[in-house]
């Protein structure tokens, strides 16, 4: 039992960047879960950040950067919790929208110090950058909802917009897609847009340039 135990466990840390970037992906798809699901909102979001936070904390090698990821995680879930009971409470909100800043910059974090690591192309260095990419579009909607929270007048948003909107709003940015249906008004919103859409530019750029360097130096 134990052999398997340590098998399983092993098969789970070689596989560490594709379970990561699998939750990621389900948490984005957080609203159609809710749509299709006869779960409450508040269920399906608590669910799908906890598969977040324990997938993500694979990531890390150290028992410390785990126990970060953890504790910073489990104040996240509560702030979760909090806002769906209070949700007008702008305390809250900032509590939350803290927590799940430090918390993705977290994973951020130990997902380059993991990457700076690996000497040769693999299938990790290809679904690591990946990762980081959804984790860069989850930063970039918190600060756009942080922005929209300072002033509720920043954006021209969808008739009945949510949360997710800006999260949305953040990735349609970084990829400089440009739909139209949410607009930037106001100065800080505009520069933020701005700065998204040059990050997410040079990252695609880095990314491919270490990738072909890589590359080239196994050959």
């Amino acid at each position: 039992m134990k052999l398997l135990s340590i098998i399983n466990w092993n098969t789970i840390t070689s596989n560490k960047y594709l379970i990561a970037l699998i939750a990621a992906f389900n948490f984005l798809l957080t609203p159609i879960h809710v749509a299709i699901s006869s779960l409450t909102p508040g269920y399906v979001i608590v669910i799908n950040y906890t598969l977040v936070i324990l997938s993500s904390s694979l990531l890390a090698s150290k028992k410390s950067a785990k126990l970060v990821t953890y504790v910073i995680g489990i104040l996240t879930l509560l702030a979760i919790w909090l806002e769906l009971s209070n949700q007008n409470s702008d305390p809250i909100l900032i509590y939350r929208l803290t927590t799940s800043l430090l918390l993705f910059s977290c994973f951020g974090v130990i997902l380059i110090r993991q990457l700076l690591k690996i000497k040769k192309v693999n299938l990790q260095f290809i679904l690591g950058p990946l990762l980081g990419f959804l984790y860069l579009g989850i930063i970039g909607g918190i600060f756009f909802e942080s922005i929209h929270l300072i002033d509720p007048n920043s954006f021209e948003l969808i008739k009945g917009y949510s949360g997710f909107s800006f999260y949305y709003f953040s990735f349609i940015s970084i990829t400089t897609v440009g739909y139209g249906d949410i607009t930037p008004i106001s100065a800080p919103a505009q520069s933020l847009t701005l700065v998204m859409n040059i990050i997410g530019q040079f990252y695609l750029a880095i990314v491919i340039a270490v990738f072909v360097g890589k590359y080239i130096n196994t050959k």
